[in-house]
C-alpha cells in the first residue's frame, strides 16, 4: 500500500478505533441482545480494548477466559483435557507435540480457526523474554503448520509443554483479525463463549455478549486486588448486580456474613484450588532442624485457622495440591481439631524463637501468620511476626525518561507492583517461617511446583527447597506425559512430608456475590475462570 492509499485509509481507521473504545459499539448484524446488561464486578487492572489480550498481563483472567481459549485446560478433577485442541500427540521422545484443532472452531468474527492462525499467535509470544516465567518459552525451537487443522511444536529437549500451554497469558489464542493492517492490536477476538462488544468510561468497564446472542449482555467493572470492600458496597448500593472473586479473593468474613443475612443478596461459595502453606528457611536458624519443623507441623490445628482467618470459608489441606486436584497423591500429615501438643504430647525440649513473615499488613498472608503465631505460642514457641510496612496509596504521576517518553505510574503499574514485591521478599528472606499461597488451577499443581521449587534461570537453590526436591521437580518438568509424571508427584509429596519442607494449611473457597434475582453463576476449582454462560435474571 503506497503513502497516498494509507492517508486515504486514515479516516476509516480512526472511525474503527472510535467504535472499539466507546458505546454503543458496532456489533455484527447477526448478533442480538436480550434484556438490560447484567453488571458484574471482577478483580483486574482496567484498560481500553487494546489491553484485553493474552499478550498483555492486564485485563483480568476471568474476563479473558470468557473471550479466549487455551489449547488445553484442566478438567474438574485437575487432569489436562482438550481445549481449542481436540487432541494431541507426544512425538520424538517428548521433543515434539502435534496438535489437532477442533474442526468446528470459529473465531468471533466468523472466520475458521486454522493451524496458521494459531501458529501466528504463538509466534507473537514464543521466545520473548517477558514470557520466560514459562520455562517452555525457552525450550521451543519452532512452531510449524502441517495442514489446515494440524500444527507441530518442537522443543530442544523433552519437556512438560502441555502444562505451560494452560497459561492464559500468553497462551490463550487471539485471532489474527484482532490486529489492524499495521499490526496494532485493536480488539479481542477469540473463540470463547462470549465476544467483546466495547469499552467505555475510559476503559473502566467492558461489555461482552454471548456469541450465540442468547442472554443479556454483561457489563464488567474492575476492582483492584486487595482486601478493600468496594465490591460489597457497590453491590448493596445497586451499582453492580454481581461480583465474582478471583484466585486470591480476600473479602472480610464479617462483611460476607452480614451480606448473607441481608434480604435480597446471596453469597455463593465453591471449592477452590489455591493452597495457603508454610515454608521454612533451611540454610540457617531454628527451622534448619527437621525436628523443629516437625513440631511446628504438629502444632497446627487447621479448623481453628480456617475459623479465624476465613470465617469458615475454606477447606483443610495437608498436601501441596488442593483436594480438588483429585490425582495428586495424599500426604501423611493429618487434620487436627487441636494441636498435637494439647493432646498429651510429652516432648519437653526447649523451643526456640521463630520469626514469621506476614506479607502485606492488610492481606491474607498477614492474618494467616498472626493466627499461626498464636497456635505456635500455645505450643511453647516464642514467635515474632514480621509485617511489611504499609504501602501508602500512590497518586498518579508521570515519569519522563531520557528520551522524553512519558510513562504514567499508579499503584497498578507493573513497575510499582514489582517494587512492592521486592520489599516484601527482602523482609521475608530473614524469616524462619513464611506464609505462601499457590496459584491454583490451572497453574496448580505443576506450574506452581516448578516455579517454586524447580531450577530457576539463575540456577540457585530456591528458598525452602533442597537439592533432592529440586531434582525431583526438574524431573517432573522434563516428563512430557502427565500420566507418566504421577509417580514423580508421589515422590515429591513423600519428600515434603518426610522432611516437613512445607506445612499446607487450607484452601480458600471461591466466592461470588449477587442479588437474589441474578442466577446462573457457576464456579469451578479453576480459580481464574467463572462460567457465566447461564447468567440471567430469574424469570428471564
Amino acid at each position: 500500500m503506497n503513502l497516498l492509499s494509507r492517508l486515504r485509509s486514515l479516516p476509516l481507521l480512526l472511525t474503527t478505533l472510535a467504535a472499539v473504545t466507546s458505546l454503543p459499539a458496532q456489533t455484527p448484524a447477526t448478533t442480538t441482545t436480550t434484556g438490560e446488561p447484567i453488571r458484574v464486578g471482577i478483580r483486574a487492572r482496567n484498560g481500553g480494548a487494546d489491553r484485553l489480550t493474552s499478550l498483555r498481563y492486564v485485563g483480568g483472567f476471568e474476563t479473558k477466559t470468557m473471550l479466549l481459549e487455551t489449547l488445553v485446560r484442566r478438567g474438574v478433577d485437575g487432569r489436562i483435557v482438550p481445549g481449542l485442541a481436540a487432541r494431541w500427540q507426544i512425538l520424538n521422545d517428548g521433543r515434539s507435540f502435534r496438535f489437532e484443532l477442533r474442526p468446528e472452531a470459529k473465531f468471533h468474527d466468523g472466520t475458521k480457526v486454522t493451524a496458521e492462525a494459531v501458529v501466528t499467535h504463538m509466534k507473537r509470544w514464543v521466545n520473548l523474554p517477558e514470557h520466560n516465567w514459562l520455562l517452555g518459552n525457552q525450550r521451543i525451537t519452532g512452531v510449524t503448520v502441517e495442514d489446515e487443522r494440524t500444527f507441530r511444536v518442537d522443543l530442544d529437549r523433552p519437556y512438560a509443554l502441555l502444562e505451560d500451554l494452560l497459561a492464559i497469558n500468553p497462551c490463550a489464542v487471539v485471532a489474527p483479525s484482532s490486529k489492524d493492517w499495521e499490526g496494532e492490536f485493536m480488539r479481542p477476538i477469540g473463540t470463547g463463549p462470549f465476544r467483546f462488544v466495547g469499552a467505555f468510561d475510559e476503559g473502566k468497564r467492558w461489555r461482552v455478549q454471548k456469541q450465540d446472542g442468547d442472554g443479556p449482555p454483561i457489563d464488567v467493572t474492575f476492582y483492584p486486588r486487595g482486601r478493600e470492600t468496594t465490591p460489597i458496597d457497590d453491590l448493596v448500593a445497586g451499582r453492580i448486580d454481581a461480583f465474582v472473586g478471583g484466585w486470591d479473593e480476600d473479602l472480610p468474613a464479617e462483611r460476607l456474613d452480614a451480606l448473607q443475612q441481608q434480604s435480597g443478596f446471596c453469597v455463593q461459595t465453591a471449592p477452590g484450588s489455591s493452597v495457603v502453606y508454610l515454608s521454612f528457611r533451611l540454610t540457617e536458624g531454628p527451622t534448619k532442624d527437621p525436628t523443629i519443623r516437625a513440631r511446628i507441623a504438629n502444632a497446627i490445628a487447621r479448623p481453628g485457622l480456617i475459623a479465624t482467618i476465613e470465617g469458615g470459608r475454606a477447606e483443610p489441606c495437608t498436601t501441596w495440591a488442593a483436594p480438588t486436584v483429585a490425582f495428586w497423591p495424599r500426604g501423611r500429615q493429618a487434620v487436627r481439631d487441636v494441636p498435637a501438643g494439647a493432646t498429651g504430647a510429652t516432648d519437653t525440649t526447649p523451643l526456640p524463637t521463630l520469626k514469621i513473615a506476614a506479607g502485606r499488613a492488610e492481606g491474607r498472608a498477614h492474618r494467616a501468620a498472626s493466627a499461626v503465631a498464636e497456635q505456635l505460642r500455645a505450643a511453647g514457641f516464642a514467635v515474632e511476626v514480621l509485617t511489611a510496612p504499609a504501602i501508602a496509596p500512590e497518586s498518579p504521576k508521570n515519569v519522563v525518561d531520557a528520551s522524553g517518553a512519558v510513562t504514567p505510574l499508579t499503584t497498578e503499574s507493573g513497575e510499582v507492583r514489582a517494587a512492592v514485591g521486592r520489599r516484601i521478599r527482602a523482609l521475608s528472606d530473614g524469616a524462619d517461617v513464611r506464609v505462601e499461597i499457590t496459584h491454583g488451577m490451572p497453574y496448580c499443581p505443576h506450574q506452581s511446583l516448578v516455579a517454586r521449587f524447580g531450577t530457576s534461570t539463575d540456577g540457585k537453590l530456591p528458598r525452602g527447597g533442597t537439592a533432592e526436591l529440586q531434582e525431583l521437580v526438574d524431573l517432573a518438568a522434563a516428563e512430557p506425559s502427565e500420566q507418566e509424571r504421577l509417580p514423580i508427584y508421589a515422590r515429591v509429596q513423600d519428600l515434603l512430608d518426610r522432611e516437613h519442607l512445607i506445612v499446607p494449611l487450607y484452601v480458600p473457597w471461591r466466592v461470588a456475590l449477587h442479588r437474589t434475582e441474578i442466577v446462573g453463576i457457576s464456579l469451578s476449582p479453576d480459580v481464574y475462570h467463572a462460567d457465566l454462560t447461564g447468567l440471567r435474571r430469574d424469570g428471564q
